[in-house]
C-alpha cells in the first residue's frame, strides 16, 4: 500500500495518511480474530487457532548511487521495497504471526512498512494481509507476496510475467500453495484463483487484476525424477481511462467493458466479444476485453544424493493471439537450476538462465517451421509485451513493471532511447539476455550473486540500435555476534548502451524478535 499523497504534500500529511492507513488495517485484523474466535466457539470444535507470539523484524540502512538512481540488480525483484531513486535512508518495520503449526486452521497476518527519507521521500507498505489456512488450503486478504512460476526461487532472474519487481496488489486470493496428490500417488497439483486491485494509476482509474495459475507435477515427492506443467493466466480489466477516449475506439461512455457478462469472458477468454457498437468497443473486437498476458510452463527436476538439477521454460503469451497460434513459442525464459542443498560452505545453488524476446508473433519459431505450423495472426506483430493500448500504464503497478525486470521501463533507459509515445511503458521490450545467479555460504554469511548481459532492440514501434548492457549485483546477509541483530549489504555495477553507466551501494543492520 502506498502513500496517497502527491510530490507536493507536506511531510506531516504523508504521516498522517500513513496512520489513518495503519489503523485501518489493524482493525480488519483485530475483527477478523474476533470473528474467527467466536464461529469456533459456535461451532462447538476443537480447532481453535492459540495464540502464536509473531515474529517483529527491524531494520535501517542507506542506499547511495553515483547517479542518483539505484543501479539495476539493487532495486529489481525487491517486490518494490527499493524505488530506482537512491542515496536516501530507510527504516523498515515488520510483524509477521504464521499461526500455530499444531492447530489445523491457522490464522496468519503480516504487515511491513518502509519508510525512506531524502529528497525523494515515501512511505511504503509492502505487506498488509491476514490469511486462513487450513490443511491444504490457503485464503489471503490483503498485500502478500507469493511467488508464481517454474523457475529457481532465490536466484533466478524472476518469472517472465509474475516476478516480484514490483509492490504486490492488494487480492483476495484462494490457493492450495502446495504440490497435493491428485488420485495417484504419482500425480500432484497446486493452483491459485485471485482479484485484485489495481487502484488509481496515471493513465488509468480504479480497474481490476484477475489472476489464476495451476500446476501439475508427474512423479512422487521424493522421486528421482519429476515432470512438471502448468500456466499462470493474469488480466488487467475494468476501469476508466484519464485520457481522451472519444468514440468507441477504445471504450463505451468513457469507461471500459466491466460487469458479470465481462468478466466470464476474462475468466474464458476463448471468444473475441460479438460485435454491437453499442456495448462493445472496436478495440475489443479484435482482442479480448481487457489485456491478458500469462506464461505457459513446463519444467523437470531431476535429483541425486547431494545435487538437484532442474530445467524449465516459460512461453509468454499476450491477447490471446500469440497464446492461440502460439508462433512465438520460442519466447520467454530458458533455465537450469543446479542446487546443493548438503553444502554447509561454498557453492549451494547456481542458475543459469536466458531470456528471449524478438519474435512477438513476427515469424514462426523454429520447431513450428519445420512441422509447417503458421497459427491464424502469424505476422502480425501488436507490440505485445508489457505495453497496451488501453491499459497505457501497461503491465506495471506504481510505476514498476510486474515482470521480469529485463523489460526496462522507458523512463529508466538513457534519454536518447526513450519513446514518446503515451502507450508504451516497456520501449525496450526486444531482449536478449543471459543470467547467471548464485548462492554462496561463507562461513555463517550468505551471499548472493546476480550477473546479466543483455542485448536490446527497443520495440517495434520505436527502434533503437542494438545496445548492450552489462549489471552486477552482490548481495549479503551477515548474522551478527549480538543476539539476533544482521548486517545486509549490497553493491551494483551497470555498464552499457541501455541504461546510464551507475555503480551504487546499499548497507543496513536489523534484528529479529
Amino acid at each position: 500500500m502506498k502513500c496517497n499523497c502527491d510530490t507536493q504534500s507536506r511531510f506531516e500529511d504523508c504521516v498522517f495518511c500513513f496512520l489513518t492507513s495503519f489503523g485501518k488495517i489493524f482493525a480488519y485484523i483485530l475483527s477478523m480474530r474476533i470473528i474467527v474466535f467466536f464461529l469456533c466457539i459456535l461451532f462447538n470444535t476443537n480447532i481453535l487457532y492459540a495464540q502464536v507470539k509473531p515474529k517483529f523484524i527491524t531494520e535501517s540502512g542507506f542506499n547511495f548511487s553515483y547517479t542518483g538512481l539505484s543501479p539495476f540488480w539493487l532495486r529489481s525483484l525487491k517486490n518494490g521495497t527499493v524505488s530506482p531513486n537512491s542515496n536516501q535512508v530507510f527504516i523498515d518495520q515488520k510483524v509477521i504471526s504464521e499461526g500455530d503449526s499444531a492447530r489445523p486452521l491457522k490464522f496468519q497476518y503480516g504487515l511491513q512498512t518502509r519508510l525512506w527519507v531524502g529528497k525523494n521521500a515515501s512511505i511504503l507498505i509492502p505487506e498488509a494481509y491476514f490469511g486462513l489456512k487450513y490443511k491444504k488450503f490457503h485464503f489471503v486478504f490483503g498485500r502478500k507476496h507469493e511467488p508464481l512460476g517454474i523457475q529457481d526461487p532465490k536466484v533466478s532472474s524472476g518469472s517472465v510475467t509474475w516476478s516480484g519487481n514490483s509492490l504486490e496488489l492488494p487480492a483476495l486470493r484462494l490457493s492450495i500453495p502446495e504440490y497435493t496428490k491428485l488420485i495417484f500417488p504419482f500425480l500432484a497439483f497446486k493452483g491459485s484463483y485471485s482479484h485484485g486491485w489495481f487502484g488509481k494509476e496515471s493513465m488509468v482509474n480504479n480497474f481490476y487484476l484477475h489472476q489464476k495459475s495451476f500446476y501439475g507435477r508427474i512423479g512422487k515427492p521424493d522421486a528421482g525424477f519429476k515432470l512438471y506443467g502448468g500456466f499462470i493466466h493474469n488480466v488487467q480489466w475494468g476501469g476508466t481511462p484519464k485520457y481522451n477516449v472519444d468514440g468507441n475506439e477504445f471504450a463505451i461512455n468513457g469507461k471500459f467493458a466491466t460487469g458479470f457478462n465481462t468478466y466470464k469472458n476474462i475468466v474464458f477468454p476463448f471468444n473475441n466479444p460479438v460485435r454491437d457498437s453499442t456495448t462493445t468497443a472496436s478495440f475489443d473486437y479484435e482482442n479480448r476485453f481487457g489485456n491478458h498476458l500469462g506464461q505457459l510452463e513446463i519444467g523437470a527436476d531431476c535429483e541425486g544424493e547431494n545435487t538437484r538439477v532442474s530445467l524449465y521454460k516459460q512461453i509468454i503469451f499476450e491477447t490471446g493471439q500469440t497464446f492461440s497460434s502460439l508462433t512465438n513459442i520460442d519466447d520467454g525464459l530458458y533455465g537450469i537450476s543446479i542446487i546443493k542443498p548438503k553444502n554447509t560452505q561454498g557453492l549451494k545453488r547456481m542458475v543459469v538462465e536466458f531470456l528471449h524476446t524478438t519474435n512477438q508473433g513476427i515469424y514462426r519459431a523454429g520447431l513450428l517451421k519445420l512441422i509447417g505450423f503458421e497459427g491464424k495472426h502469424f505476422g502480425r506483430n501488436q507490440n505485445f509485451y508489457f505495453n497496451h493500448g488501453q491499459y497505457r500504464d501497461g503491465w506495471a503497478y506504481n510505476g514498476s513493471g510486474i515482470g521480469t525486470p529485463f523489460l526496462v521501463p522507458n523512463e529508466l533507459i538513457r534519454n536518447e532511447k526513450q519513446s514518446t509515445e503515451i502507450q508504451t511503458f516497456a520501449n525496450n521490450n526486444l531482449v536478449k539476455a543471459g543470467y547467471l545467479g548464485f548462492e554462496h555460504q561463507i562461513n555463517s554469511a550468505l551471499v548472493y550473486s546476480r550477473f546479466s548481459y543483455s542485448r536490446n532492440y527497443g520495440s517495434s514501434k520505436v527502434k533503437i540500435d542494438p545496445s548492450n548492457q552489462l549489471s552486477v549485483g552482490i548481495e549479503g546477509y551477515i548474522p551478527l555476534k549480538t543476539k539476533n541483530t544482521f548486517m545486509r549489504f549490497g553493491i551494483g555495477i551497470d555498464q552499457g548502451d541501455l541504461i546510464r553507466d551507475n555503480y551504487g551501494l546499499i548497507l543496513s543492520f536489523g534484528k529479529n524478535w
